[in-house]
């Protein structure tokens, strides 16, 4: 879904009709692009976890570190055009709002990595313990980011009750998974390894979750 938003983003930053308006569609086309990349380690990730594809955390990693040199250059491109006094209040506020949600998906980006650590570790643990119930709420994580991503492409500040609902539910799973997991606590020091690994995936999946609908409030915040 991000992936087309990209591409519309593209397109419509041909018929730009400023040189400001096509710096911010350049600006935005590639944070879409940087959202493709994390929603691509997030399913990377979902991998690792469900069949335990070692070959998917490597991936992850250098797919971070691209993740990491696109930030940094996005960065820096928000800063010059905020130093641009060609630029409309509403533009600076859209600059402004793209600086905090380019953070916000290189710290999903980072969660993702974290939770290919993560899995790497409990591979002596496969088949995990509640696994399906993590990877129904590791999918609600990406359908939040994959919404955030259309919110960002759109400039759609109305999305925000829709994604707090996904992210209900996402903090629903969390308290769910963390009593089953800790009742009755495991005896054996394998077992409680892995419980104690498996809470900092859910922690993992709970924040990514947060970082998402940060997003959509960012934009929500800049189209007002």
């Amino acid at each position: 879904m991000s992936i087309l938003a990209w591409r519309r983003m593209q397109k419509a930053g041909k018929n730009a009709p400023s040189p400001d308006s096509m710096a911010l569609n350049s600006l935005k086309q590639q944070l879409l692009k940087l959202g493709s990349m994390v929603e691509e380690s997030a399913v990377l990730a979902r991998s690792v976890l469900a069949i335990a594809d070692m070959e998917a955390a490597p991936q992850i990693r250098s797919s971070d570190d691209k993740i990491d040199i696109l930030y940094h250059q996005l960065e820096n491109s928000c800063t010059q055009l905020l130093t641009d006094k060609s630029l409309s209040q509403k533009q600076v506020c859209e600059v402004l709002s793209y600086i905090h949600c380019v953070r916000d998906l290189e710290r999903i980006g980072d969660y993702c990595k974290e939770l290919a650590e993560l899995g790497e570790r409990l591979l002596p643990s496969q088949p995990l313990p509640q696994r399906d119930a993590i990877l129904i709420m590791l999918d609600r994580c990406r359908s939040l980011l994959a919404l955030a991503l259309d919110c960002v492409s759109d400039d759609d500040g109305s999305a925000g009750a829709k994604l707090q609902n996904f992210d209900d539910l996402v903090d629903a799973d969390y308290e769910q998974l963390l009593e089953k997991m800790m009742d009755p606590i495991p005896t054996s020091a394998q077992a409680y390894e892995a419980s104690l690994l498996l809470v900092l995936v859910l922690r993992c999946i709970e924040r990514m979750a947060d970082h998402a609908v940060n997003v959509s409030q960012r934009v929500a915040r800049a189209s007002k």
